[in-house]
């Protein structure tokens, strides 16, 4: 007696392999062609209790880094932007202080005060 898997079994078996290497196959072009279409930013890195914000503006100083506060008023004017870089990949803000130039790629800017920014890349300058 021979142990045979019946062919329709073999048949749903393939064809649920088969979607899911679709599947796979869309998200990782999904995932390369939003890395081609990524907005970039120059800016400052300021990393304020356990925040990490990114500041756009002329006039960044180093006396700013040390005296810098998340409810100062002073610095909504200031500096041309402040926001929250929220980064899942920790690896890219490895080499990445407190002062540094930096141009990051994000993917999207979410609405809050300050602005959070989902970051996909950085690069020290």
């Amino acid at each position: 007696m021979k142990n045979r898997i019946s062919k329709p079994i073999i048949n749903t078996v393939l064809l649920f392999l088969f979607l899911v290497a679709l599947w796979f196959l869309g998200n990782v072009s999904q995932l390369l062609s939003n890395k081609e279409n990524t907005e970039s930013e120059i800016g400052y890195i300021v990393m304020h209790e356990g925040i990490v914000y990114f500041i756009q503006g002329k006039d960044f100083q180093q006396s700013d880094i040390e005296s810098f506060s998340s409810e100062n008023p002073i610095y909504s004017n200031k500096f041309e932007s402040v926001s929250i870089l929220i980064n899942e990949s920790k690896l890219s803000m490895r080499e990445i202080k407190s002062g540094d130039e930096v141009r990051i790629w994000y993917s999207e800017i979410l609405e809050s005060n300050p602005a959070k920014i989902k970051v996909i890349r950085t690069e020290k300058l």
